[in-house]
């Protein structure tokens, strides 16, 4: 969000799944977008080896970091956004950019035969949900 685009970001699927297995090597802060040290100091402790990630031990990790001091967390909720936005449905998708469709193809295995999975592009990632960073008062 800082730099306007996401930290892995390729033309295909494949290549930001390489880009973000090996994160040592393309984890870059491009100097033409400069942004603060703190925020590098936030970013690099959440794009990191597991054993020094920031909230490995909870949420309260996340929200103490230097980056988002003052951020008042109580009531987070009750403050207006900084852009409202107006849905007019469900499907309303008008606030988003619009981008070119593309046809996701899934990788060849070793007999030239396509993969046989419907998940493949997000093999090997992982997620943790911090309940306390979407529901208010689990903290």
């Amino acid at each position: 969000m800082l730099l306007g685009y996401p930290p892995f970001c390729s033309e295909n699927p494949q290549d930001t799944y390489r880009k973000v297995m090996t994160w040592k090597e393309n984890l870059i802060f491009p100097p033409e977008v400069p942004i603060s040290n703190k925020a590098k100091a936030l970013i690099t402790r959440l794009v990191c080896n597991v054993d020094d990630r920031l909230g490995k031990n909870g949420v309260e990790e996340i929200k103490d970091h230097i980056f988002l001091g003052g951020s008042d967390w109580e009531f987070i909720r009750d403050r207006p956004p900084a852009i409202n936005v107006r849905v007019r449905a469900i499907d309303d998708t008008s606030n988003f950019d619009d981008f070119p469709e593309i046809d996701l193809k899934a990788p060849l295995t070793s007999d030239g035969t396509t993969q046989n999975t419907k998940d493949w592009v997000f093999m090997n990632y992982t997620f943790k949900r911090f309940e306390g960073l979407t529901q208010r008062g689990l903290v």
